[in-house]
């Protein structure tokens, strides 16, 4: 029995495994493809889009594993069918309810794979491949770094603490030099928004340097006479897929303190809290669609429908995550309806099955 169950597993991990390695292929070239329009601008060449693709493979992989993971439970038992093995392994008494419970154990082994893949190294990789392609299209005007923001413009130097958004900055210093680079004048703002076509100031701080002394000022609200175009803050923008669960709950909770939008930080909190439960329902849904469905229905048509429940799945997602951000509804409850109809389905075929 033991023996019959761990032959069941087997072929659901190797047929899950066979099909992350096609999508990661195909993924590789359809992003090799997207980047093409890009090479040229700035330092940015052909080595650097493939470095930037690669770096993205774990992200992307990561988002789709709850799909992928019904594909490969849909082929893997398919193949089963197909070899009549199934209907061997019913006959010799592993009920169900004994296949499904293998097939959840094999698939919990690859959840935590993909956990720790998709929260220790998918973020911090896309992290890498925004901000070095933002830094060399731009031609190295901004650069960001573990402490935040660096932009030089003109005799200005910036130092941008936070980057909440392309026309909001937190905690920017600005240095402003002579033509000899002697340093004039230095500011720090607290909070930093750009409207109107202009740059607003909020409790600003400012040191005047003249020869051998220094002079401050102290404002509540002012503008800045500065030129900085809001694409070159791009390369530091924070964005909800960047950070760790751990950082994007603090995140989260700083941007609801100040009265900022958080919706989609949120919604990617409790949407990735929730992948691993997602996955779960994935691979429940494959099991009685193999077992239900008439003989006549060969492997080319249950992959079909793996695909298209997968997809449906995933724009039911994003729908949802954005009516959150935009009708103001609980992220918590956009990122677990999804979940809830598709669970229900699997156990109205399962009931069926049985």
């Amino acid at each position: 029995m033991y023996m019959l169950h761990r032959y069941i597993a087997k072929n659901v991990m190797l047929a899950t495994l066979a099909v992350l390695a096609i999508i990661t292929s195909l993924s590789f070239f359809i992003g090799i493809l997207g980047e093409l329009k890009d090479v040229g601008l700035g330092d940015y060449g052909i080595l650097q889009a493939i470095t930037h693709v690669m770096l993205l493979l774990p992200y992307t992989l990561y988002q789709f594993f709850p799909m992928l993971v019904l594909l490969g439970g849909v082929i893997g038992l398919s193949i089963l069918d197909s070899h009549q093995e199934l209907v061997a392994i019913r006959m010799a008494g592993v009920s169900l309810y004994q296949i499904t419970t293998t097939i959840i154990i094999a698939a919990l082994i690859l959840i935590l794979i993909a956990t720790a893949m998709g929260e220790l190294i998918a973020p911090r990789a896309k992290y890498l491949a925004d901000t070095h392609k933002s830094t060399a299209q731009n031609g190295g005007q901004a650069v960001a770094t573990s402490s935040g923001l660096w932009i030089h413009q003109g005799n200005n130097f910036l130092h941008i603490e936070r980057v909440i958004d392309s026309t909001h900055l937190e905690g920017v210093t600005r240095y402003e030099f002579d033509d000899q680079h002697r340093l004039l004048t230095s500011y720090y703002v607290d909070i930093l928004t750009y409207y109107n076509k202009q740059w607003q100031l909020h409790h600003l701080a400012k040191t005047i340097i003249t020869g051998d002394r220094t002079s401050s000022q102290q404002l509540e609200n002012s503008t800045w006479d500065l030129n900085l175009n809001p694409n070159l803050l791009n390369v530091g923008v924070v964005e909800p897929a960047n950070l760790p669960l751990s950082q994007l709950a603090t995140y989260a909770r700083h941007l609801a303190k100040n009265g900022l939008q958080a919706g989609s930080f949120q919604f990617e909190f409790w949407k990735r809290v929730f992948q691993p439960l997602t996955t779960l329902v994935m691979i429940l849904l494959a099991i009685p669609f193999v077992f239900s469905s008439p003989r006549s229905i060969n492997l080319g048509w249950r992959t079909l429908f793996a695909i298209m429940v997968g997809f449906v799945f995933y724009i039911l997602n994003a729908f949802l995550g954005q009516l959150s951000v935009v009708f103001q509804l609980s992220p918590f409850f956009a990122a677990l309806l999804p979940i809830l109809l598709f669970a229900m389905l699997g156990y109205a075929l399962m009931w069926r099955s049985r």
